[in-house]
């Protein structure tokens, strides 16, 4: 590994208290309006471990990308990558 590339790999990335930018903004969407509020508080008061929580609540964004995409583009793929980068679990677990 190269300096450079030691020096990119330890760049904080936290964005205001949260992982990175892409989890501090699926959270306040979801924290925005009522209905997304009570969806993922739903998913919140499940009886399972935080890591399935997050995977369902993953799943549903994924779900939605692919209904809106349903064919390969550079939007899917650039909103793909944003949610690749949300920490779920972060999320659910800030909410419970």
């Amino acid at each position: 590994m190269t300096t450079l590339e030691a020096a990119i790999s330890t760049v904080h990335t936290s964005y205001n208290g949260w992982q990175n930018r892409e989890t501090w903004l699926v959270n306040l969407w979801l924290s925005e309006s009522m209905g997304s509020y009570e969806f993922l508080q739903e998913i919140c008061e499940k009886d399972c471990e935080a890591w399935e929580k997050a995977e369902e609540l993953e799943a549903h964004f994924q779900d939605q990308l692919e209904d809106m995409y349903d064919v390969p583009s550079f939007w899917s793929d650039i909103l793909g990558t944003a949610l690749d980068r949300v920490n779920w679990v972060e999320i659910v677990t800030s909410n419970q």
